[in-house]
């Protein structure tokens, strides 16, 4: 099976430092906010939300995503068993893509600063694509069976594919075309049960 995971939030769990940076930096900046949302996602993988949420203008959106985002995401470390889980898919013959939205608008060189982080934190994978803010066309083009991730815009964009699509979260959502996990362990099992 052909395997597509994201990484921020999906691999890593770094929601919550983010919008808390983001506020701080606003702050800094002179910014009249009321208190931020931990939760808030940038939905459309392009910085719009943040750009909203904290009024940056495009100069400190990018300081924010090149600077402070790449610090906080290059520090992070791996969700519990992403990395065993991966191993184990890995070691079944599963093909592992990582796809992620990180793009060069943003960030100097995508590539490099996302093969960093998985090098440092040994997550194989067979293929890294970058700059994938369209992620069901990429995971179309890539002929991706199953795609993991942690926003459902990402989730409704592939499932509308044809892809099958689990998102990685605690919340509750009502659709009944994306399987919602909760972690790693719960996503092997579904994965292995799936191969029966």
């Amino acid at each position: 099976m052909r395997i597509g995971i994201d990484i921020d939030n999906t691999l890593t769990e770094v929601q919550e430092k983010l919008n808390k940076a983001a506020y701080t930096y606003a702050v800094s900046l002179g910014k009249n906010l009321d208190s931020y949302d931990k939760f808030m996602q940038d939905e459309k993988n392009d910085g719009t939300e943040y750009a909203k949420r904290f009024q940056f203008n495009y100069e400190e959106l990018k300081y924010f995503l090149k600077d402070i985002q790449e610090n906080i995401t290059n520090n992070a470390i791996p969700r519990k068993n992403a990395k065993e889980v991966i191993d184990k898919l890995k070691n079944e013959r599963h093909t592992i893509y990582i796809i992620t939205a990180r793009d060069s608008e943003f960030h100097d060189d995508p590539y490099i600063y996302s093969k960093n982080w998985l090098d440092k934190n040994k997550i194989y994978y067979d293929k890294l694509i970058v700059n994938a803010r369209e992620k069901g066309e990429v995971c179309k083009r890539e002929n991706i069976d199953l795609y993991i991730d942690d926003q459902l815009e990402n989730c409704l964009n592939i499932v509308n594919t044809g892809i099958q699509t689990i998102m990685i979260t605690d919340k509750k959502y009502d659709y009944d075309n994306i399987t919602m996990l909760k972690n790693w362990d719960d996503i092997y099992n579904f994965i292995s049960e799936l191969e029966k």
